[in-house]
């Protein structure tokens, strides 16, 4: 019974986490690095390994500026 009532204050204290300032800047973000990822993993495969190894490289980077305005709430 405690364990319900733990994992149920839990749910409520994330639901109530306050949101990010920029929900539309963070999923521009994340959809630059998810093309990113298909083309320089297709890229890879097909053309060039350099070339595709730049272009997923180049797509962790937006990721990682996502990730840095999602932990800091920028």
């Amino acid at each position: 019974m405690e364990e319900l009532e733990e994992i149920h204050s839990r749910h409520q204290l994330r639901n109530h986490q306050k949101p990010t300032p920029h929900p539309k800047l963070r999923f521009v973000l994340n959809v630059i690095f998810m093309v990113a990822a298909i083309v320089g993993v297709t890229w890879y495969f097909v053309a060039d390994h350099y070339t595709g190894t730049i272009i997923v490289l180049t797509g962790m980077a937006f990721k990682f500026f996502e990730l840095v305005i999602r932990i800091f709430k920028l």
